[in-house]
């Protein structure tokens, strides 16, 4: 990673630090991190006197507290120096038994010889800030721990392989050599091995640079189903059976069930595994006819309700199979406002009776279970449309800050296109072109905006 923009590390950020890097609970063994300046000396005063062991060599040693001579554990100690280790500085790591009582005195311990507790994510920052890995590579690896389906590790391992930092790395070039002819016909108007160049050269890479943009942008949909889940909204009239049937696929009672109309106003999200794939269920307020006499509570869950269903790669469109009146026209009327990206249509409470309207209608019954797993096979293929479509040999994005950077440059570059077929000076298009390049630079974090930064790390666990 280039050292052109990285901002120096904070006083703060070199300061030695602990933390237990192997998860809370008790277990065989725990594993205890710490990095920063003089960590190997403060270690080295809780171990016994000897030759200094080599690094990257792990071995057995009591852990004694220096002011009492007392054992702490019987543990595995290795050491780390810098710039040869995770987070580029050095570090050490201890491998203690993994009993709450002994996890907590060996880190009181280091607390009170100099270390201080580390923050979350703190460890991957000082990577960051150090060079060790930019800043796609990090999100990439908060996410492997985050992973809980095969399509949010294929996500985040290709993040946190550096798939994406190659290709925005690539595109940064691309345009820093249509910068360069730029700024020498600036400087250098009259000079003989500019003169005969033209602006087509520069054109050219802009286009390519753009062209690849648009793909990398396009492949945001289904790179976000991958990494957060595909987000599926149960949308119908009230009682239509939305609380039930998302119960029902969670496998336990999260939201209220009743006969009354209305139990549902806020809307209620959760995650859940079908077949191994990641869903976000979006449980919300029944629409009701807008001549209904509907208090203002009510009306705002149904307000959000309509957002969110626009806003869904699925709505699951409800209807009791039990009912005397078609719903057809209403659903239909429903897609012209939403304008779902996909849909299906649930005629529930099956068990009561069979839907006797036309059309494309699954039943199902939560009571029963008859056409649950029917369902369930229909939202398992439809999370596989989207992240079946990602080529794991090219890059993708799964964020929605990536995304943003990515409009951002994107916008740059057609102001670009613009101010050039106006005949603007050469000035503006190299400007303009520079904005493009900061937007991509952002996502691999060569910046100095301490705001992203705090706002990434802090959704990193302790001890990473």
């Amino acid at each position: 990673m280039s050292d052109e923009a990285l901002k120096p590390a904070p006083e703060s950020y070199s300061a030695p630090i602990a933390a237990l890097a192997s998860g809370q609970g008790a277990g065989a063994i725990a594993m205890i991190r710490l990095s920063g300046s003089g960590v190997h000396a403060l270690l080295r005063r809780c171990l016994p006197p000897g030759p200094i062991w080599p690094e990257r060599m792990l071995r057995k040693c009591q852990l004694t507290d220096p002011a009492t001579g007392s054992v702490v554990d019987d543990a595995m100690v290795v050491f780390f120096t810098g710039p040869r280790s995770y987070t580029g500085e050095d570090s050490a790591e201890i491998h203690c038994h993994g009993g709450a009582y002994i996890i907590q005195s060996v880190l009181a311990l280091l607390y009170r010889l100099g270390c201080r507790p580390a923050e979350p994510g703190e460890f991957t920052r000082r990577a960051f800030l150090h060079g060790k890995l930019d800043l796609t590579a990090a999100e990439g690896i908060r996410e492997l721990i985050d992973a809980q389906s095969h399509q949010q590790w294929v996500a985040a391992r290709h993040l946190a392989s550096g798939q994406l930092k190659l290709a925005i790395d690539s595109l940064r070039h691309t345009l820093v050599g249509a910068l360069a002819f730029l700024e020498a016909q600036i400087d250098f108007p009259d000079e003989g091995d500019t003169a005969h160049l033209h602006l087509g050269m520069v054109r050219q890479r802009a286009l390519a640079v753009r062209t690849e943009i648009e793909r990398l942008a396009a492949s945001y949909s289904s790179g976000r189903v991958a990494s957060q889940g595909l987000m599926v909204a149960l949308f119908g009239a009230p009682n239509a059976g939305k609380s039930t049937l998302m119960n029902s696929l969670l496998g336990r009672q999260r939201a209220i069930v009743t006969e009354h109309a209305g139990t549902t106003r806020d809307y209620l999200e959760e995650r859940c595994l079908v077949h191994g794939r990641l869903l976000r269920l979006v449980d919300m307020a029944g629409i009701r006819a807008p001549d209904t006499s509907i208090d203002p509570v009510e009306a705002l869950g149904i307000e959000a309700a309509r957002r969110l269903a626009s806003e869904a790669d699925l709505v699951l469109f409800l209807a009791p199979a039990d009912s005397d009146v078609d719903p057809s026209p209403q659903i239909a009327s429903w897609r012209a406002e939403l304008q779902p990206r996909a849909y299906l249509q649930i005629a529930t409470k099956a068990d009561l009776r069979q839907p006797s309207w036309p059309g494309p209608w699954l039943s199902l019954s939560c009571r029963s279970g008859e056409g649950l797993d029917a369902l369930r096979q229909a939202l398992a293929d439809q999370v596989d449309t989207y992240v079946g479509g990602l080529n794991q040999e090219q890059a993708f994005v799964t964020s929605a800050r990536h995304q943003a950077a990515l409009q951002d440059a994107h916008a740059a570059l057609t102001r670009f296109f613009a101010a050039d077929a106006a005949g603007a000076y050469e000035e503006l298009l190299a400007f303009e072109l520079q904005e493009a390049a900061k937007a991509l630079v952002a996502i691999v974090g060569r910046v100095g905006n301490e705001d992203v930064l705090d706002r990434i790390f802090s959704e990193f666990c302790v001890g990473k």
